[in-house]
């Protein structure tokens, strides 16, 4: 006697809040008044279940809205539910000595995101690099926003172009128009075809997740081009999400952010009129602990040899740099990264993750007076 429609049921904790049915095949809306919204301090999700027959599906969705709005003071900040909102991360390249791209099990997975909430961050950039789909399952079911980077490919790279120069001049990071492909290194056609396809594969694949808040379409000048066209396409294919133009570098002055990598000069920001300041990459404080080094060759944007002193310094450069710029318009701060990677020893964690190299007791402190100042700038109801 099946009819072949479709039943879907809404659960929250068990109990089944909503309830629709449709002919398979047919989009149906299903209202949730009063639903509970989904965020990185309460992350929120309602299980659903679609019975189709006898066949049965079950699955989670949680209800949250990413955006750019003016705070009490009329400076552009990122929203979270319609609150002003601070994404303060690490950048994560997910490396792991065992395995290296690979993650070894599915508790390491998890773990860098515990250990990172735990210090009170709120937000992981994913860089140049598309996890398994777990990962963003435990980011939605643990609470953590991912701001995610698009893989990029390209010739070799000119490093005084892309790096050097750009590190030393920001008017020449912002002054250079992504059109010549010799430049950046660019010029097969075949390969530029490739990454747009690739382009709407990653969105497509991790377009459910909750947690996914924004998109990196290019990073540093890294096999970038013609960047106002992937944000048109990204905005086409998901509006729903921010994006991360160009990071950090060569600006087509395009996309949610105004985009800063700050590794060399100290840091100062003013509001912008028309997309929000974001400090995108910054720190690479290094610490070379003894005993957790995967190889001889260091590297670091300064270098310090105690828990001690890296803290030290990073709360330094905190009270200094960060703090001082929220009430600016700084909305955003990614710290580079996560955990030691090969000769890349400025992680908050050692490679094999048995250490933690920054007092997690010092940086939550901070994160704390982070939230509180941005709360001051951008109105009482922002959330953090």
């Amino acid at each position: 006697d099946f009819d072949g429609r479709v039943s879907i049921t809404v659960l929250d904790q068990g109990q089944a809040v909503a309830k629709a049915e449709a002919s398979a095949g047919r989009r149906v809306r299903i209202p949730l008044p009063g639903f509970t919204s989904w965020s990185p301090k309460n992350p929120h999700l309602y299980d659903l279940r679609i019975s189709y027959g006898e066949d049965q599906v079950s699955s989670y969705f949680g209800m949250r809205k990413y955006s750019v709005g003016r705070d009490k003071e009329g400076i552009l900040r990122f929203f979270l539910n319609n609150k002003p909102y601070f994404f303060n991360g690490v950048l994560d390249q997910g490396y792991w000595p065992e395995s290296l791209l690979t993650p070894p099990t599915d508790e390491a997975l998890k773990y860098d995101i515990i250990k990172l909430k735990e210090y009170g961050y709120n937000t992981i950039r994913k860089h140049i690099k598309v996890e398994p789909e777990r990962f963003y399952y435990h980011c939605d079911r643990i609470g953590m926003a991912v701001w995610q980077d698009m893989p990029n490919g390209g010739g070799d790279y000119n490093m005084v172009f892309v790096t050097y120069l750009t590190n030393a001049f920001d008017w020449f990071a912002r002054g250079v128009k992504d059109c010549h492909y010799r430049l950046f290194k660019r010029e097969d056609k075949e390969g530029r075809r490739q990454y747009y396809k690739d382009l709407k594969g990653m969105i497509r694949e991790l377009y459910n997740y909750p947690c996914i808040a924004v998109w990196v379409p290019f990073n540093e000048g890294w096999g970038q081009f013609d960047t106002r066209r992937a944000t048109k396409l990204i905005r086409r294919l998901d509006p729903s999400r921010l994006i991360n133009e160009a990071c950090g570098w060569f600006d087509q002055k395009g996309g949610d952010m105004y985009s800063i990598h700050n590794y060399v000069h100290k840091l100062a920001v003013e509001p912008q009129p028309d997309r929000v300041v974001a400090l995108t990459e910054y720190g690479g404080y290094a610490y070379p602990m003894e005993g957790h080094l995967a190889c001889e060759k260091e590297f670091g944007y300064q270098n310090y040899r105690s828990k001690e002193e890296l803290t030290a310094n990073y709360k330094r450069l905190w009270e200094e740099e960060i703090l001082p710029n929220v009430e600016h318009g700084l909305s955003s701060a990614i710290y580079t990264q996560t955990s030691d990677i090969e000769e890349e020893i400025n992680g908050v964690m050692t490679y094999d993750r048995d250490e933690d190299k920054l007092l997690s007791d010092e940086v939550g402190k901070l994160n704390e007076r982070l939230y509180e100042l941005f709360r001051e700038a951008a109105g009482e109801e922002a959330d953090a």
